[in-house]
């Protein structure tokens, strides 16, 4: 494998939202930013191109086996090596292939070295996407920053109690027996209570969706205590619940509709450490 000056780096999904520019106060981010900045002099730290638009990029090492990823350099470089660092992105909003001749100008090598490279970042992406939580090592003062404590971030793992269902394939008789249906009115006037077409659980980021038909509001309880509501005007309704720092171990929801309640099973929540 050939070393290039610029490389593709695919953050896997556990690491998403890690970084410091989202996870510091923006008083300490910005004096990390405007230090990486002085470094840089003007010019992209990658390709060299003079510019005064250059985005400070965090250089991440990842350790599978110990569970870390360690905060390695900040440089400074240009909107076409950030674009060719997170290729996935550029891809998605058109402009994978202006990325992939930038890394073959760049590295002035061939589109063969391009998709060898592109394959073996997807492969690392891939493999480190098997951890769900990765611990943090990373010393700020060797960046500009003295004295600064940052909080690792709090996402219990979520154990969904849904994880084996066909959403698409169950009927309404099927989810009689998956969840709780309570009706607020009487047999001659009966109709559906809340219907739900879909669960999802993000377990990288701490994220359950729900998707449901024919509901008012939703009521979502941690260990027996109501801890967030929120109401569907019309429609389709699609919500979402994030659990980073919620303490607790019990958790589920009530659908409420002009039928009656839809009551969940238990998610249940367990600690990091588990992981």
């Amino acid at each position: 494998m050939k070393n290039f000056k610029l490389t593709i780096e695919m953050l896997p999904k556990g690491a998403w939202n890690n970084d410091f520019s989202k996870t510091l106060p923006k008083r300490e981010w910005n004096i990390l930013r405007d230090e990486c900045l002085k470094r840089a002099n003007h010019r992209c730290e990658i390709c060299g191109f003079p510019t005064d638009e250059l985005d400070a990029h965090e250089v991440w090492d990842f350790d599978i086996k110990r569970k870390t990823q360690t905060l390695k350099d900040i440089i400074g470089i240009c909107s076409k090596c950030h674009g060719v660092k997170h290729i996935r992105n550029s891809q998605r909003l058109g402009y994978g292939e202006n990325a992939k001749q930038h890394f073959m100008d760049v590295n002035n090598c061939t589109e063969l070295d391009f998709a060898t490279h592109l394959t073996k970042a997807q492969m690392d992406f891939e493999e480190r996407n098997k951890i769900y939580r990765w611990k943090i090592k990373a010393d700020l003062s060797n960046f500009g920053l003295k004295n600064s404590i940052f909080q690792e971030r709090n996402i219990p793992f979520i154990k969904n109690p849904y994880d084996e269902v066909n959403w698409e394939a169950t009927t309404f008789e099927g989810k009689k027996k998956i969840f709780q249906f309570v009706k607020s009115l009487p047999p001659q006037y009966w109709i559906n209570p809340p219907n739900v077409l879909s669960i999802d659980v993000d377990n990288y980021q701490g994220i359950i969706q729900i998707i449901a038909n024919d509901i008012n509001k939703i009521d979502w309880y941690l260990d027996k205590q109501k801890i967030k509501t929120k109401y569907n005007v019309v429609g389709k309704f699609t919500t979402s619940l994030k659990v980073e720092n919620l303490e607790g171990k019990q958790l589920y929801f009530i659908l409420f509709g002009k039928g009656g309640q839809t009551i969940s099973k238990i998610f249940e929540l367990m600690p990091q450490e588990v992981l």
